[in-house]
């Protein structure tokens, strides 16, 4: 007989085997039989028809062989979210669940089948999954991130019987990461160097599309600031002391163990910061408040530092007096920020290191009119007035002009031409040429400026729909600050628009535990991705959960909401409201879900809706 070849090649290796087989077995021999049979039958399809190949059965376990490492984990994720669903009514102790370990690796192959670490790595990656979860390589994790939304947690590196080198574990779902954490004794955050060694874009699936609140979320004393108080005569100085305000929360949630809950979640106690009503509502344990009266040239800043356990002062940076320009400003900035995180116990930031310090200071304006307009800016979003957006947008375009070195300025012009679009408010043609421009010069003079990465991650899926583009964006501006609750839950919800509805709910859920009397918007991804799913009341019930009448967009999705769902009245109603807050309407209903970037099908499923509601929608163009 003719030797036989052994060859070698790079393969994505799938191993399932039925979890706890031998006690199902012996519970009911013959009913056991036939439901393994069952499940591995359908393991079996499920590979075949999605471009795997079944290679060997051995007693209750599968090996296959994919040639793409996507659409191994996909099969799998599929397979075993189907197996859940088959024995849903099943009781506990009776559903037959299997174990699935996925590695990439080389293998020799004979006589039809492969041998080797590869498979071996791959069988003790099945033997630690959780029953219907699965296990993964780094290297697996690498090639799927950005391709599929099913997160996969860290487990860290594992040893494994008989293969030489501790192997990088990934598990979905992510109990499974961390059951095997807690057995090996390992931290629940992954360290600064074990993030190197693994590709930025496996360290992305594990940061933000990861559902679980204790591994992401900034530890430590729980920090509420206040806004601070505008005690100038011009009441239209309250955008100063609120911007001001916004910069201290941002420095301080540099410190990693430091929780400092978002602007929005702490701005209801501005006017009645009552420590025991915070403590309670909140549970801060610590309260910033403070004032700013601006008076020609001068300015002054106090602040009070309390403890929300006792409510009693301690103490507190400042009071400062300085003269009003944009130098003073940042350097009062920092060093209230450092005091107050001395004092709650915190040393950990890179703010406290003079070089750091020195970096934030180069990037400041040269001149106060441009940090101005920079808050001016930022007092859109809490009205979203378009008398607002004007102002801060003629301001910003002149800002630019005499401070073209300030990046920050140009990152905000950016968002100026994308919000004028986004909310139709005196849209200039080129508002994406512009608006482009204005980002990629901010980057030029910053790279390090998250606000510029996010606003080419919007404009990207406003004009082009490159999801790849928007999430290399989108993960940059995250990575460079992971804390904003205000990024997270709008790069989140663009996610969603994107089509990839279970990260955006991801990321946005991290924004409400960080702001948890988040605004009412937060709720719009799954609205909308209840309603691509047919199940309509659970969408009405997110549109009423919002609560944003006056949102013409969110009126409009309402409308095909109940009329999907059956509620006719309620439709004719609300389309008679919507056309009061935009009679021009029904003159481009696709308009504001076209501007951004939401799914065809999606689109046309809310137009559908709409005609039910009696509105006249033309055909798709």
């Amino acid at each position: 007989m003719p030797e036989q070849v052994v060859t070698r090649k790079l393969t994505a290796i799938l191993y399932a085997d039925v979890a706890g087989y031998s006690r199902l077995t012996g519970i009911d021999e013959e009913r056991t039989h036939r439901s393994v049979m069952d499940a591995l039958d359908f393991a079996h399809k499920t590979i075949e028809t999605t471009g795997g190949t079944v290679l060997r059965y051995a007693g209750d376990a599968i090996l296959a062989e994919f040639s793409s490492v996507v659409s191994c984990v996909q099969a799998a994720v599929s397979m075993q979210r189907a197996l859940a669903e088959r024995s849903e009514d099943m009781p506990q102790d009776q559903r037959v669940l299997l174990r699935v370990g996925i590695n990439l690796g080389e293998v020799m192959a004979d006589r039809g089948e492969i041998y080797g670490d590869g498979v071996n790595v791959a069988a003790r990656l099945e033997s630690c999954a959780p029953p219907g979860g699965i296990c993964i390589t780094a290297q697996v994790a690498e090639q799927i991130a950005g391709k599929i939304d099913t997160p996969f947690a860290t487990a860290g590196r594992q040893k494994f019987k008989n293969i030489a080198k501790p192997v990088e574990v990934w598990c979905w779902p992510a109990e499974g990461a961390r059951g095997m954490r807690r057995a090996a004794g390992l931290p629940r955050i992954i360290t600064a160097g074990a993030v190197v060694a693994v590709a930025a874009a496996v360290v992305f699936v594990y940061l933000f599309a990861l559902d679980d609140e204790n591994l992401t979320l900034p530890s430590g004393a729980r920090l509420a600031v206040i806004p601070f108080e505008e005690l100038s005569s011009d009441a239209s100085d309250a955008y100063f002391s609120d911007g001001l305000t916004k910069d201290i929360n941002a420095h301080l949630s540099k410190f990693t163990n430091l929780f400092v809950f978002a602007p929005s979640s702490v701005s209801g106690y501005r006017d009645n910061a009552d420590c025991e009503r915070i403590r309670s509502e909140l549970g801060a344990d610590y309260i910033l408040e403070g004032s700013v009266r601006r008076s020609q040239d001068k300015f002054r800043i106090t602040t009070t530092l309390t403890d929300a356990k006792t409510c009693r002062q301690l103490d507190s940076p400042g009071p400062f007096d300085r003269r009003l320009d944009a130098a003073d400003i940042l350097d009062i900035q920092l060093e209230i920020a450092k005091k107050v995180a001395a004092e709650v116990g915190s040393a950990d930031a890179p703010l406290f290191n003079a070089n750091v310090q020195n970096a934030i200071r180069r990037k400041a304006p040269d001149s106060l009119q441009a940090y101005d307009c920079v808050l001016l800016s930022y007092w859109f979003y809490e009205n979203f007035d378009p008398d607002r957006h004007r102002r801060a947008r003629a301001c910003l375009q002149s800002a630019v002009q005499s401070d073209p070195d300030y990046s920050l300025g140009w990152s905000r012009l950016a968002f100026a031409y994308i919000e004028s679009k986004k909310y139709a408010i005196d849209t200039p043609e080129d508002w994406a040429p512009l608006a482009r421009a204005a980002a990629e010069r901010a980057t030029s003079l910053d790279p390090g400026n998250p606000d510029a990465y996010y606003a080419l991650a919007i404009l990207t899926q406003m004009t082009s729909q490159d999801l790849t583009e928007f999430r290399t964006y989108a993960e940059r501006a995250i990575e460079l600050n992971p804390n904003d609750a205000f990024v997270l839950a709008d790069l989140g919800t663009w996610m969603g628009y994107a089509g990839r509805w279970e990260t955006g709910k991801d990321w946005v859920s991290r924004s409400m535990r960080l702001n948890p009397k988040h605004q009412g918007w937060l709720w719009q991804t799954w609205h909308l991705d209840y309603f691509l799913q047919g199940e309509y009341a659970k969408s009405r019930d997110m549109a009423l959960k919002m609560n944003l009448p006056g949102n013409y967009m969110v009126q409009a999705s309402l409308t095909a909401t109940y009329a999907m769902n059956g509620e006719q009245e309620k439709a004719e109603k609300t389309l008679a409201h919507l056309l009061e807050l935009r009679p021009d309407y029904a003159d481009d209903p696709r308009a504001p879900f076209r501007a951004r970037g939401m799914p065809p099908e999606l689109i046309e499923g809310l137009m559908q809706g709409l005609q039910k509601a009696g509105l006249a929608v033309k055909p798709a163009k």
